[in-house]
């Protein structure tokens, strides 16, 4: 691990319940640990924030809402987190279940880019776990490959979790703290909304919906609809330009599967999908056996790692 931050926690153990391994994990903001539950000997993973960080208001506020996210939405597709806890020198550690899988953008690295059933089937799942997000007022902001981790069970069915509320727009949150939000662009940049590109922290569930389908888009194509020099030149394509039609890219898919990406991805929000659910609801013609494109996609993958889901905060300033 190139950084050594929080490398004095290696080998201690936290509040008498966990012992702390190898760090496994360095995200914009978090550092993760893999650790050991001493009661029953569980794997687990132990997230905290980064000592520059530690004790930034709105980022521990939000290293708990993660855990918040997680009991209230309650998914099978969000990694639980079992436990929550101070450190010694008083900022907050979240313990989380360790999971295994190949996250998404793995899987692209190895393959080049997916068949539609597969991508298909992938975006579906997603599209449940944002809809049940999104009724408990929590919006990812930050969906990308990276936080689809992709698995499947003993009898061989496809698994996909949904990783990292940490930049999530909450209901909840402080008035005080969406104004600080204000002129800042909260997720990754090749993924956010237009809306997020602007800075605007007023977002909804057509927020997330615009970074499913970048992700789709992204899975079809084996390319982004957005690239720029810089930072600041790819925000302001995305706040300026419509993106290309996916069958420029990909010249296989059908007509049916190019308007789907083109609504997901309009410009304006109010020409998007409204929710998650309505995304779903449109790819199930466009995908009539779902089970057969799940399992030839679950025994295609490499499931042997475990992963950390360490924060992975991106913030810029508005373009």
């Amino acid at each position: 691990m190139a950084s050594e931050e929080r490398s004095e926690l290696r080998g201690t153990t936290l509040d008498g319940r966990y012992r702390l391994g190898a760090c496994i994990g360095v995200g914009g903001t978090g550092v993760v640990f893999e650790a050991t539950r001493i009661p029953d000997g569980h794997s687990v993973v132990v997230k905290t924030l980064r000592p520059v960080f530690a004790f930034h208001t709105d980022l521990v506020r939000r290293l708990r809402r993660e855990g918040e996210v997680a009991r209230r939405v309650a998914h099978p597709s969000i990694v639980p987190v079992l436990d929550e806890g101070l450190l010694s020198d008083g900022s907050p550690y979240l313990v989380m279940e360790r999971i295994g899988g190949e996250p998404l953008h793995r899987l692209l690295h190895r393959v080049g880019i997916l068949d539609a059933p597969e991508a298909l089937a992938i975006v579906r799942r997603v599209c449940d776990v944002l809809h049940r997000a999104h009724a408990f007022g929590y919006v990812h902001r930050d969906v990308k490959p990276e936080h689809v981790v992709l698995g499947r069970n003993v009898e061989g069915d496809l698994t996909v979790r949904l990783l990292d509320f940490g930049v999530c727009a909450a209901d909840t949150a402080p008035a005080d703290e969406r104004e600080r939000e204000r002129g800042r662009v909260f997720g990754t940049p090749s993924y956010v909304s237009p809306e997020q590109a602007c800075g605007d922290p007023d977002v909804d569930a057509r927020a997330d919906v615009f970074g499913l389908g970048v992700v789709l888009f992204e899975s079809l194509a084996g390319r982004v609809p957005f690239a720029g020099s810089t930072v600041t030149n790819l925000l302001r394509r995305i706040i300026r330009e419509d993106a290309p039609p996916l069958a420029q890219c990909a010249p296989q898919i059908s007509p049916e599967l190019d308007a789907l990406v083109a609504r997901m991805l309009a410009r304006k929000r109010e020409d998007r999908f409204p929710t998650a659910r309505s995304v779903g609801r449109a790819i199930a013609p466009l995908l009539p056996d779902a089970r057969t494109a799940e399992r030839r996609l679950a025994a295609s993958l490499r499931v042997g790692g475990s992963l950390a889901g360490a924060a992975t905060t991106v913030h810029q300033t508005a373009a």
